[in-house]
């Protein structure tokens, strides 16, 4: 859903903003400076030019040659006029200033305008209009400047728009890959552009990730070489076994053989390669009807139906392992699966010990708590949570209402 706080806050947005805001009071202020001085200076001229004119028809009203004087300077006269299509002047700074200069003339003489002309008698005697055509006065530049003024403004303001965008296209891109890399998704290098900050910030991402790749390509195939070679003597020691007659010491021998595999199990899934595993349509109900077939003590409590798209075999093994988990410390294990807007989420409890670990902890590979220090590698909810990440999910735990502890998985389904 579109936020107006993310939009606001973005880069772009912003960048945008030191460039605009300035460019908008700049020509407010100039809009100000051109009213207050140069059109108010234009328009006191004005008044006072009409208001002279008005006085020396006055002075000579009685005059023969009045009717002349009048249309020598383009004033009408006339001894009736009907004020009902009549208001008041709009333009407020004429309108300031007609008043002050008419104040000057004999007599109360007032101003109004209609839609043509600027209206202007005594209201003592009401015997004469002087209308004066608006063109004298009003001008189609000011709208004009006005309104280039705005046309700047905008054009300027999508120029730089533009150019922010382009700019910050390579740090868009940074940050796509950045949250790919850190959620264990292979991503390419980047090719550097942009200013040269940018192009050094994504030259030095690209090396930090290629020797953070390099570290962890060396561990696994060290991990892996020595999980590998440490299953064939566990092979041979499976066949030598058969030969005790001690069952109990056999019986012993076998359990451990069958510990040493697991953990091994552990390693190898933890260093496996998981990026490129396909997306894969599934309905969520069968998917826990079919997990909880294993598990005995498992008590489905809410088990909603749904279509997602997602990476079946590692959601599988990851709720597994947190099964077997929770079977391994406790005696009842509660689930559940809903939805919740785009979420597809699903809760596991128990009425286990708990654990003493922190978050953090818990993901932590080969962190165990106190109470586990001789079982098993400490990889399970490491392994849990990088396939819960792959799936673009999230893993958290709380303290369970039963007493044990509450894995909280999320998965986006959008």
């Amino acid at each position: 859903m579109f936020k107006w706080s993310n939009f606001s806050g973005s880069l772009l947005v912003r960048s945008v903003y030191l460039i605009t805001v300035p460019i908008v009071l700049v020509q407010i202020i100039g809009i100000i400076i051109f009213f207050e001085l140069h059109w108010d200076l234009v328009l006191k001229r004005s008044a006072q030019s009409i208001s002279n004119e008005i006085k020396i028809l006055e002075l000579t009203k009685n005059s023969d040659s009045i009717n002349e004087y009048a249309n020598v300077l383009e004033i009408i006269k006339t001894d009736n006029f009907d004020l009902s299509g009549t208001y008041e002047i709009s333009n407020w700074i004429f309108k300031k200033r007609i008043r002050q200069s008419l104040g000057q003339i004999p007599g109360k003489f007032v101003s109004i305008q209609n839609d043509q002309y600027f209206i202007f008698y005594d209201t003592l005697t009401k015997d004469i209009f002087y209308l004066i055509p608006k063109r004298r006065v009003e001008t189609k530049t000011v709208g004009g400047f006005f309104l280039w003024t705005l046309a700047i403004s905008l054009i300027l303001s999508l120029i730089s728009y533009f150019f922010i965008k382009k700019q910050i296209q390579p740090l868009k891109r940074l940050g796509i890959i950045t949250k790919s890399f850190g959620r264990g998704v292979e991503t390419p290098n980047l090719k550097p552009s942009g200013s040269s900050e940018v192009r050094g910030l994504i030259s030095d991402f690209n090396n930090m990730q290629n020797n953070i790749n390099s570290t962890l390509d060396n561990q696994r195939n060290m991990l892996a070489g020595i999980s590998h070679d440490l299953k064939t003597p566990l092979t041979r020691i499976n066949l030598m076994i058969e030969e005790l007659e001690n069952l109990e010491l056999k019986d012993s021998i076998y359990k451990n053989i069958s510990e040493m595999n697991l953990m091994l199990n552990h390693y190898l899934d933890f260093i496996k390669n998981e990026k490129n595993e396909n997306l894969d349509e599934v309905l969520t109900k069968t998917l826990i009807e079919d997990l909880s077939k294993n598990y005995l003590n498992l008590k489905i409590l809410t088990n909603e139906n749904n279509v997602v798209l997602v990476r079946k075999s590692q959601i599988s093994r990851a709720l597994i392992n947190i099964l077997d988990n929770a079977k391994k410390f406790a005696e009842n294990i509660y689930l559940k699966s809903s939805f919740a807007e785009t979420k597809w989420i699903i809760t596991i409890e128990d009425d286990g010990p708990g654990t003493n670990l922190s978050q953090e902890q818990m993901v932590k590979p080969f962190t165990k708590g106190a109470e586990q220090l001789n079982q098993g590698t400490g990889l399970g909810l490491s392994i849990v949570q990088k396939l819960i990440k792959l799936n673009n999910g999230e893993l958290n735990f709380e303290k369970s209402s039963y007493g044990g502890l509450k894995v909280i998985i999320s998965l986006e389904i959008t």
